[in-house]
């Protein structure tokens, strides 16, 4: 085997310790993670990593898991909805299975779920 520079050999153990690293046993949901070019912090604000894949938060809550189910926690609220054509307003009053419908200046308008690139509360 060829022998590693020094920045082959960090990038080695940072490797090994990461294929090391178990999701199950964290509990510290704040850490960081130096490369040695890059720094990464992530902050997970009290959501708990592990491979059981509930989608539960630390305070019992579920979290969404699709854009739908987002857009169903936003039912009856004002949103701005960002598709390839452009941004889309008004009140959310309906989450089919492939679209939505708001009511923007009295007028209804349909939004294929698939074209939904962001979704916020306006």
């Amino acid at each position: 085997m060829a022998n590693l520079t020094e920045r082959q050999a960090r990038l080695l153990s940072l490797l090994q310790n990461l294929q090391n690293l178990n999701t199950n046993s964290l509990t510290n949901t704040d850490f960081s993670i130096d490369f040695p070019s890059i720094d990464v912090g992530i902050d997970l604000g009290g959501i708990s990593i592990g491979s059981g894949g509930n989608g539960e938060n630390g305070n019992g809550g579920s979290l969404p898991s699709n854009i739908r189910q987002v857009l169903l926690g936003l039912l009856n609220e004002n949103v701005d909805v960002s598709t390839p054509f452009g941004i889309v307003s008004g009140l959310l009053i309906s989450v089919l299975n492939d679209y939505i419908v708001l009511i923007d200046n009295g007028e209804q308008v349909l939004v294929l779920i698939d074209k939904i690139e962001t979704v916020n509360e306006s």
